[in-house]
């Protein structure tokens, strides 16, 4: 029996110091049927000298800056081929049966239009405990399971997502029908697009959850998770969107909640780092309060905003 073509997508942009290690990761793996594609972002290191010499069992394209992953991930998705689709970041290693093991969940779940696996951050030769561990509702279904995976519906998926983000760009294998049919990355988004799809391709199909660890996400100082306004900014956009579009009521509800939370951090965010008209045009999104909470941080944060300003106008 022929194994479906898996298409591994690759975002890179001055990718030189990682891209190597990440792509040997992804050559090794124990699955043979795959197509692996990276689209260089605009890189002006190395980067292309190292894909080229994986030639030909790498293809390389090349496209002027985006500023996100977004638009090189929608380029590679546009010359993919395969029947599955996995996007990795150029930094994050990938172990051997990662491949091996999702498609074979999905073979074995026709109705799943994605299959997520566990991950683990790493800092040179420091290695945390797995994600799913850290979230507690998810936690619930890979406590004491005896099988490799499990099958998440469609409205539980989301229902978990909205809470806690489990899973990021490097651990889905999507069927590609159904990614195609959301358009890919949304690419106003410059951070977040991937929980954006993600959510987006789990509305319309199951998710296959598999706890096992399938590759590593490397931290540095580049990560673009560093960058708090541009993460709390995006965190608010994808979830602004994925509300109007949400159907379900309540998971609509929680959304928007989750908006305004983000908003108060990225006013705090704001008022830290002296942006203080911007701080204070947010007061006009999250009031009034709907909380205790909400009203403490307000009023803490209208009076660390006050005391700047008159700071300022001092000075």
């Amino acid at each position: 029996m022929d194994k479906p073509l898996v298409s591994v997508i690759i975002a890179a942009y001055n990718a030189e110091q990682y891209i190597e290690e990440t792509l040997n990761s992804i050559l090794d793996q124990t699955y043979s049927e795959l197509e692996i594609i990276v689209v260089d972002d605009g890189s002006t290191d190395r980067t292309a000298e190292i894909v080229n010499a994986f030639h030909p069992r790498v293809r390389y394209v090349f496209q002027q800056n985006s500023g996100s992953c977004a638009s090189p991930r929608n380029h590679g998705l546009a010359l993919a081929k395969g029947t599955y689709l996995t996007f990795f970041d150029a930094d994050d290693i990938m172990l051997p049966q990662k491949i091996e093991h999702q498609v074979r969940e999905m073979e074995a779940n026709p109705g799943a239009a994605l299959c997520v696996i566990n991950y683990c951050n790493f800092t040179g030769s420091s290695r945390s405990s797995d994600h799913f561990s850290s979230c507690p509702s998810l936690s619930l279904y890979t406590d004491n399971l005896n099988t490799p995976s499990f099958e998440l519906s469609t409205l539980e998926s989301r229902n978990i997502l909205i809470d806690e983000n489990f899973t990021i760009a490097s651990s889905p294998l999507f069927r590609s029908e159904y990614v195609r049919q959301q358009g890919g990355f949304d690419t106003t988004l410059k951070a977040c697009e991937d929980f954006h799809l993600i959510y987006r391709v789990a509305a319309n199909g199951a998710m296959v959850v598999m706890p096992e660890i399938g590759f590593e996400r490397r931290l540095h100082d580049t990560n673009m998770s560093a960058d708090s306004e541009r993460m709390l900014r995006n965190l608010i956009l994808s979830r602004q969107s994925l509300a109007t579009d949400e159907t379900d009521p309540d998971l609509k509800r929680r959304l928007q909640k989750r908006v305004l939370r983000y908003q108060r951090d990225l006013q705090t965010c704001l008022i830290n780092k002296g942006q203080l008209r911007s701080a204070a045009k947010l007061y006009r999104e999250t009031f009034p309060p709907r909380s205790l909470s909400d009203l403490n941080h307000d009023f803490r944060q209208g009076i660390k905003l006050t005391l700047r300003r008159a700071s300022s106008n001092r000075s």
